[in-house]
């Protein structure tokens, strides 16, 4: 009898048998599988039997409707077959091949059995399924807080068996942060891949414990201080790279909580070239970053990769010749040739004292990490419009709004269309696994709006999951962009009658693709699909 798999949005699974019953799906607590999911209807949808021996889905008038293999039900009910997908608000369902209640029964004995040394296993064959598949546990050296090595992960202990298999994990899997969460009986392992949370493993309590008192050893934190908020640092030596871990430890309810941020240095982009920008906006990029003065600013949310572009910016300038001089809280990635300058508000060293201590300074180059107030905003546009070449960034949803914010910091509407030269607005989405993702048939209302950015194209791909994925149906993220670049026109249309509905007169003349256009592009083309570029971008 086939299976009902739900992956949900917390990266949890729960194995759910079709049988002769219906299964309500939604938000109230009576349903047959209720969801915890803001987006999905109280009673959204059913599945049931269709009297034929099959299975059919039935929208219950949800509020945003219920999609089929990323087609929204526009019948009555639409019969499901094992492959099938089925997204019910921010949850995804996959039916499975099919398989017997006393094989679900066998499963779930098997994997209670020696469940206090089956999560090694588990991690060992996440670990080989990931690309390159068949790589498994090499070798980890640590170098402690104080950069003295130690051998901390020598040994079958389970401590150390634990620590290194969660650090060539987050490795393999290209994880941006590893959580470690006491629960009443055992600690949850759940680690950040492109933007979403993974559950990896439920490790038992004492694994859990020796594994943190491990890290914490190697941060040099104090072990006893069980209530105390510490933050450290380690840095672990693969075959060949070298990768730098922030550590936090938090009190919680079950005991202390630790996140280990990971800066791998090897996945990121090294130049302006492998950020994926489109041809002309990478060209007048380049373009910008060759001048003496100007002003480059990049906006987009927390996490939308904006230190990552402008780090890439500046590699195109010859810092051998020229004074680069950057500003940042905190300071994420080391550069040749630049002052590096980290700011510290305890001891008075804010972004506003930086800058105007950077300006004396002689620099060529000013990298300023965010424009936060008032002062920053206004010292940083006189210094581009005064001979120096200047980027940073801001929180805005995109390019237009970029000029709006600034201007509700006080900044005088000359100083801003003076100096600005390119607002690029950034946001990153999740690539489609290759070795799981399949095309499906794009619906006559999504055709109608991609319109041409489909290029004739009559399929796009959807998102399954595989063990190569660790079952997201993403591996990896891209940018998508919008690039505003300022000319006399919009900057008259600035000085004069700053408003959103001029602004676009003035953009939809020119050559200008919005983030949600060039997402549409990207989904086109098969390299992420069309839910996870509105759920990024927004679908309007």
């Amino acid at each position: 009898m086939p299976t009902l798999q739900l992956s949900s949005t917390d990266g949890r699974g729960y194995l759910l048998t079709l049988g002769e019953t219906p299964i309500v799906i939604g938000r109230h607590p009576e349903c047959t599988l209720a969801i915890n999911d803001e987006s999905a209807s109280r009673k959204h949808a059913v599945i049931e039997p269709d009297g034929s021996g099959g299975w059919s889905i039935r929208d219950l008038g949800s509020r945003n409707g219920t999609k089929v293999n990323n087609q929204k039900l526009l019948s009555q009910s639409a019969t499901l077959h094992p492959g099938d997908s089925v997204k019910i608000g921010g949850h995804s369902f996959i039916i499975e091949s099919e398989q017997s209640m006393d094989e679900v029964r066998r499963d779930v004995r098997s994997r209670s059995i020696d469940s206090e040394n089956s999560w090694a296993e588990e991690l060992r064959g996440m670990l080989l399924a990931l690309p390159p598949k068949g790589e498994g546990e090499d070798p980890i050296g640590i170098v402690d807080g104080s950069g003295k090595p130690t051998g901390a992960l020598g040994g079958d202990a389970p401590g150390p068996t634990a620590t290194r298999l969660l650090l060539l994990l987050a490795g393999k899997s290209r994880a941006t942060d590893i959580h470690i969460e006491p629960k009443l009986y055992s600690y949850q392992v759940r680690i950040r891949v492109d933007g979403q949370m993974v559950q990896l493993v439920d490790l038992p309590q004492k694994v859990g414990q020796l594994m943190i008192g491990l890290i914490k050893t190697a941060c040099l934190m104090r072990m006893a201080a069980e209530d105390a908020v510490q933050d450290g640092h380690f840095t672990s030596k693969f075959k060949s790279r070298r990768v730098d871990y922030r550590v936090s430890v938090t009190p919680s309810v079950h005991g202390p909580k630790m996140v280990i941020r990971v800066l791998d240095a090897s996945i990121a982009p090294r130049s302006l070239s492998e950020l994926g920008l489109p041809t002309y906006v990478y060209e007048r990029m380049r373009k910008v970053c060759q001048k003496e003065q100007g002003f480059v600013l990049v906006c987009g949310p927390t996490g939308s990769g904006k230190t990552t572009t402008l780090y890439n910016a500046l590699r195109e300038i010859d810092r051998e010749t020229t004074n680069v001089v950057t500003i940042e809280d905190p300071v994420e990635y080391q550069l040749e040739n630049t002052t590096q300058i980290p700011v510290d508000e305890a001891k008075g060293n804010t972004f506003k004292e930086l800058l105007r201590s950077v300006l004396r300074q002689d620099p060529d180059v000013i990298l300023v990490g965010e424009i936060r107030d008032e002062e920053t905003a206004r010292t940083a546009m006189q210094a581009a419009i005064t001979g120096h070449l200047v980027f940073s960034t801001v929180h805005s949803k995109d390019s237009i709004s970029a000029i709006f914010r600034l201007l509700d910091l006080k900044v005088e509407p000359y100083l801003v269309a003076s100096s600005l030269d390119v607002v690029l607005a950034q946001r990153l989405v999740r690539v489609l696994c290759d070795n799981c993702k399949r095309a499906t048939r794009i619906s006559p209302g999504q055709a109608t709006r991609l319109g041409r950015f489909l290029e004739g194209k009559n399929e796009v791909s959807i998102p399954v999951g595989c063990a190569a994925c660790l079952k997201t149906g993403y591996r990896g993220r891209r940018a998508i962009y919008e690039l505003l670049d300022f000319n006399d026109e919009l900057r008259d249309v600035v000085l004069k009658e700053p408003n959103i509905g001029a602004m676009k007169k003035v953009v939809d003349k020119g050559l200008f693709t919005s983030l949600l256009q060039h997402g549409w592009t990207l989904a086109a083309k098969g390299v992420t699909d069309l839910d996870e570029v509105e759920r990024v971008a927004g679908a309007g």
